[in-house]
């Protein structure tokens, strides 16, 4: 009965282990990623390549780590470029502790506001610009946090 007892007290210590070390992985995987820039930047992504029908990978933009609670950060980059059927689409994904949103604030003449809504840690936000023009927007929660998308006409 004792064997039993000291093999079950094995197996839990074995799956404590296992989960902790699973947990430590998930957490380094999510720091590796995310890398955080302390001043305000400007990304330009234009490219010459035709349309084709291939699905093009989303412009990435962050919602750094303590932005909620450090002023001297924003969305990043805080600017960028796109060309519409070359890279108008952008995911947003939240890498801070708490929520956020992206919510426009101002959008060209004929084109959509757009709004996130809540969005809890890792969460992402996932928007098309089809209307060529200059679009800021915002976090609803952090009045610091401001960002502009200029979209170009594709070719």
């Amino acid at each position: 009965m004792k064997a039993a007892s000291e093999k079950g007290s094995r197996n839990n210590l074995f799956v404590m282990i296992l989960v902790i070390l699973v947990l430590i992985v998930v957490a380094a995987y999510g720091i590796s990623v995310v890398g955080v820039a302390k001043t305000p930047s400007t990304t330009t992504t234009t490219s010459t390549a035709p349309t084709s029908s291939l699905q093009l990978e989303a412009v990435r933009e962050s919602i750094p780590s303590g932005v909620g609670t450090d002023q001297s950060l924003s969305f990043q980059p805080r600017n960028i470029t796109l060309v519409i059927g070359v890279n108008n689409t952008v995911m947003w994904t939240n890498n801070d502790g708490v929520p956020h949103t992206v919510t426009s604030v101002s959008v060209p003449t004929g084109a959509a506001k757009f709004d996130s809504g809540n969005m809890i840690s890792g969460a992402t936000f996932t928007y098309t610009f089809t209307v060529p023009g200059t679009y800021k927007y915002v976090c609803t929660y952090h009045y610091w946090m401001q960002g502009t998308v200029v979209v170009e006409k594709g070719a």
